[in-house]
């Protein structure tokens, strides 16, 4: 499907925030998702910023249904955050509130904390830095990544997450060429991403405060638990 290319301007934003809710997912959602994540932001309006909402149904890659959500979102003038919030990131918290602290922060690219999903059954912090060695004397895509685990203060810098639960200011998209979002090979779309505004200055950081289990068959808790059950 070829996209028509379209400029977005950066425009003059009114005093409240209004973030536009992006939920990137394929098939079904699970009901523990919807009644503490979901519905809050979706149904819970706030005294002190907007929120709107895009959906996408799963038919597309990954890259292109965040390309199209997106574009949706910048067609609205006073859109001014986009949050990309996947079906699988469960709050522990309260997301509301943990939406009000990353746009407190107030900068480019925030995102929360939680854990991620490694084929060999590893479950480190969805947050890396570029490998430190790199094979060929400088960084390339099939160097790697090194998972950050431990770190001082609740405010980190890193290369690449993922985008669970991640806000980013218009500007961003404005200023970094379309397609923001490319999955032809390795790394993910999201990782790429990452580098990507990064060559246009915008660094990508991670709030520990806001807490997030990734959910599936067994649900892994931000601190490491892994839940089949919780009661």
């Amino acid at each position: 499907m070829a996209w028509n290319e379209k400029v977005y301007e950066p425009i003059a934003y009114s005093s409240i925030n209004n973030v536009c809710l992006c939920v990137p997912h394929f098939g079904a959602v699970q009901l523990e998702w919807v009644e503490s994540t979901y519905g809050p932001l979706r149904f819970i309006p706030q005294p002190d910023f907007v929120k709107t909402n895009r959906l996408s149904r799963g038919i597309q890659n990954l890259d292109t249904e965040r390309n199209f959500l997106v574009k949706a979102a910048l067609d609205d003038k006073t859109v001014s955050h986009i949050l990309f919030l996947d079906s699988d990131c469960i709050a522990e918290g309260d997301p509301n509130q943990y939406l009000r602290n990353l746009l407190s922060i107030n900068i480019p690219i925030i995102s929360g904390l939680y854990r991620a999903r490694k084929s060999k059954g590893e479950h480190p912090y969805c947050m890396f830095m570029k490998h430190p060695q790199p094979k060929t004397g400088k960084w390339e895509w099939t160097d790697g990544f090194v998972a950050i685990q431990s770190w001082t203060g609740n405010f980190i810098e890193a290369d690449v997450i993922g985008l669970g639960f991640c806000l980013i200011k218009r500007e961003v998209f404005e200023t970094v060429p379309y397609p923001w979002f490319v999955w032809d090979s390795e790394p993910s779309e999201d990782f790429r991403f990452c580098i990507l505004a990064a060559e246009f200055g915008f660094k990508t950081k991670v709030f520990t405060e806001c807490k997030f289990s990734h959910a599936g068959a067994m649900k892994i808790r931000s601190e490491g638990a892994i839940h089949a059950l919780d009661v």
